[in-house]
């Protein structure tokens, strides 16, 4: 290996390692979990809340939506929709997603209110 490409290995090790430091140890911890039902908010709860693992029910416009709180992520366990997509999302940890379930219009999102220059709608 040439210098050159020594230093371009050094300079791509350094870049990943801050990306890894900045998403597992910069996260804020004071996101709000919102759930909408056809446009209204309807629940909001503390993203991060020590030692909760719940089920809520949502009621939506085709039926019961059961989402899944646990500390600091939240996910839809169940739905009243024919194809489970929202279902099939997975947890949801970020404000820079969201959890949608169009047939029975239930939309699930994480507010982080430091993140003021993002708009989310």
């Amino acid at each position: 290996m040439k210098r050159g490409d020594i230093l371009i290995v050094i300079i791509l090790t350094a870049v990943v390692l801050a990306g890894g430091y900045l998403y597992f140890f910069h996260r804020s911890t004071q996101g709000t979990i919102v759930v909408e039902v056809d446009g209204k908010t309807t629940n909001t709860f503390p993203l991060f809340q020590e030692g909760r693992d719940e089920i809520i029910d949502v009621r939506g416009v085709n039926g019961t939506t059961k989402v899944q709180l646990q500390d600091g992520r939240v996910r839809v366990i169940e739905s009243a929709c024919p194809d489970k997509i929202c279902v099939g999302t997975g947890w949801l940890r970020s404000s820079t997603g969201a959890i949608v379930c169009l047939p029975n219009r239930v939309v699930i999102t994480i507010v982080d209110y430091q993140d003021k220059d993002i708009d989310l709608r």
